[in-house]
């Protein structure tokens, strides 16, 4: 197989659990697939200015992304591919859902943008999640906000996200898609919006398959991309059931860098 296009989740897979990796390590992967003409990509459910803050030193690199598990799509040269948020009356309906759930997300709630977290007034003292947006702002009424949202992400202390996960499929159909994120929270975006699908745009625009590309998961917001891609890795601890190649380390221990070194090395 002639390996074109790798893609990576981040949390759990080549995020270190400290939101770390080895730059060293990155920039001679990176310049050997330069050389090699193998687009990379970072395939991740989280929004562009934590990517923007995490990978500050690499922005000048050709990465690619597929963020918001799937609902941006931007090429390495900044043309936007794809971009999809949830519509405003889909917003009102998932706030009444959540107004009206028995168990309040009490771990975090946040509506967001690229740039912005949006938080419920009773949330609005969580600082877990400034680090990683630019701006904070709180609202009462999804109706408040005036910028495109594209997903909806929650977690609870203790609490079964599993219930939760059906508890919505039941109420919202296929008017969104439901997924979790790999870091024991759950992503609503919209609907018909997945990783897979947001690769394949991308490999589609340089006249790429996915049968030669390479991907890295770790959680169930990976599945339907490490299903699409012709040579699939889940990181060793990972928790997820398919036909997978194991990655050659755990994800503190820069398994998908190793094992890009090993494929390039070897293809």
């Amino acid at each position: 197989m002639t390996i074109q296009l790798i893609a990576t989740d981040l949390d759990g897979t080549f995020l270190t659990d400290d939101k770390k990796f080895d730059q060293a390590l990155f920039r001679n992967v990176l310049r050997e697939l330069n050389k090699k003409h193998i687009q990379f990509t970072i395939a991740t459910g989280v929004h562009q200015e934590r990517i923007n803050i995490l990978f500050k030193d690499f922005l000048n690199e050709p990465l690619n992304f597929v963020t918001n598990n799937g609902a941006r799509v931007v090429k390495s040269d900044g043309t936007v591919l794809f971009s999809k948020v949830l519509p405003p009356l889909t917003l009102r309906k998932i706030q009444q859902f959540l107004n009206n759930y028995s168990m309040r997300p009490d771990r975090g709630l946040v509506f967001s943008t690229d740039e912005t977290a949006y938080l419920p007034l009773d949330m609005a003292s969580n600082k877990r999640y400034f680090k990683y947006f630019k701006y904070v702002k709180s609202f009462g009424d999804v109706r408040e906000i005036n910028e495109p949202i594209y997903k909806v992400t929650m977690s609870w202390t203790n609490f079964d996200e599993k219930r939760f996960y059906d508890d919505a499929r039941a109420s919202f159909g296929d008017d969104v898609h439901i997924t979790e994120t790999g870091t024991g929270a759950i992503d609503i975006v919209p609907a018909y919006v997945n990783k897979a699908e947001g690769l394949k745009m991308l490999a589609e625009s340089y006249a790429l398959d996915l049968s030669h590309a390479v991907a890295f998961g770790d959680g169930g917001n990976d599945l339907e991309m490490l299903n699409a891609v012709g040579l699939p890795y889940k990181m060793p601890d990972a928790d997820i059931i398919g036909q997978f190649n194991v990655a050659l380390a755990d994800n503190n221990h820069s398994g998908v860098l190793k094992t890009i070194q090993q494929l390039i090395t070897t293809k």
